[in-house]
């Protein structure tokens, strides 16, 4: 008995060591289960990074806008053109004078269109955002009736695109986004002139 115990070491020394199929499975499903755990947790950084840039693009544009409006007593207006209006109003606050470096383009929706130019923010002027002017977009907002004269910015926010609610005979009101509400609710973001 002793000579097959010292063969059977000796054989085992000289082998090589293999893992067994159950080892393999068992690392296989841990692998599985922190993918589970870490590919969620990495999906809401991303939409909380890009509601982020969002809040960021939109202050931006405000002194932007606020800037252009004290040098011309207005704000920036509507150009002309069928295509690209969103960008192209928005280009005027790069050029001829500076009031920042470039336009900047909404997140949630650049994937989305054909042409990154018309994914720039949509500026709402006061006569269409004005919440004491009945029929405009916002004037459902409480907040928002109590102010008279101020512009909107409109951001697509995490579900990707513009929420009219054609409710209420296709009056067309927002919705507003709520982090509350999770990252992957319906809403827009918007931000509000002074």
């Amino acid at each position: 008995m002793e000579k097959f115990w010292d063969e059977f070491f000796a054989m085992k020394s000289h082998s090589r060591f293999a893992f067994t199929l159950i080892e393999l499975l068992i690392v296989v499903a841990i692998i599985g289960i922190l993918a589970a755990i870490a590919v969620p947790n990495f999906l809401n950084a991303q939409v909380r990074a890009k509601i982020a840039t969002t809040q960021s693009d939109q202050r931006s544009l405000a002194t932007a806008l606020e800037s252009y409006r004290l040098d011309h007593n207005m704000y920036p207006p509507t150009p002309n053109l069928s295509d690209y209006m969103r960008f192209a109003r928005l280009a005027k606050l790069t050029s001829p004078t500076a009031y920042m470096s470039t336009v900047p383009f909404d997140p949630f929706r650049s994937r989305l269109v054909n042409s990154l130019l018309d994914s720039a923010y949509p500026l709402w002027d006061p006569q269409y955002s004005d919440g004491q002017k009945q029929g405009t977009i916002f004037d459902y907002l409480p907040d928002e009736k109590k102010l008279k004269g101020r512009w909107a910015l409109h951001g697509a926010g995490p579900d990707q695109d513009y929420e009219p609610d054609t409710g209420n005979g296709g009056c067309g009101f927002v919705i507003q986004f709520e982090a509350s509400n999770g990252l992957n609710s319906n809403g827009d973001i918007d931000r509000f002139g002074p």
